[in-house]
């Protein structure tokens, strides 16, 4: 009985939430940003949600942080995209025998109380005149219990981590890794 009791709280630990998060982050800087030090963001949004509209916002705050400005017309496109999926559908890309996994399949931990979504935002510059892609970055976070809107502040930061590197052909990755809401 006592051995029962005593293993209870262990149980509820080990089934929390709350935790190390892994916001898994690519970033490449294909070429050097235009020296205008400005963009705009692409005429259409291309998701029409809540969450989108958030993105949108912080992101341009971000981008102010970094000197940059948002007009009607420049010479860089900025587009965001934003998924928030069931952790346990891998997101795949190409047909038949060249097919790439841009995200695996994430089992379930053990004791874990709920499903993991994936909140995933890809930031992209483009150059506006000749569609080519100056700058992008992509992070990713596993959550069960908190919310894409949560996750969208360390997104961003995560994404646009890179911004102003060196331009390489080789994507650069990397893990951070901080506490919260799982």
């Amino acid at each position: 009985m006592r051995l029962a009791i005593l293993l209870i709280p262990l149980l509820a630990i080990t089934a929390s939430c709350s935790g190390p998060i892994e916001t898994r982050i690519q970033t490449q800087s294909a070429a050097p940003l235009l020296a205008q030090n400005q963009y705009n963001f692409s005429p259409k949004p291309e998701q029409n949600s809540p969450a989108y509209k958030k993105a949108r916002t912080l992101v341009t705050e971000a981008l102010a942080a970094k000197d940059l400005t948002a007009v009607e017309q420049a010479s860089v496109t900025v587009h965001i995209a934003l998924a928030n999926r069931p952790a346990s559908i891998a997101m795949t890309v190409g047909e038949d025998n060249d097919i790439e996994t841009i995200a695996a399949q994430k089992e379930r931990k053990p004791l874990q109380s709920c499903d993991d979504f994936e909140h995933r935002l890809t930031i992209t510059m483009v150059n506006s005149a000749d569609g080519s892609i100056l700058y992008s970055g992509t992070a990713a976070e596993y959550h069960c219990k908190g919310t894409l809107e949560q996750s969208l502040p360390y997104l961003i930061d995560g994404a646009l981590s890179g911004l102003g590197d060196t331009p390489s052909q080789i994507p650069n990755e990397k893990t951070r890794t901080r506490t919260g809401l799982e």
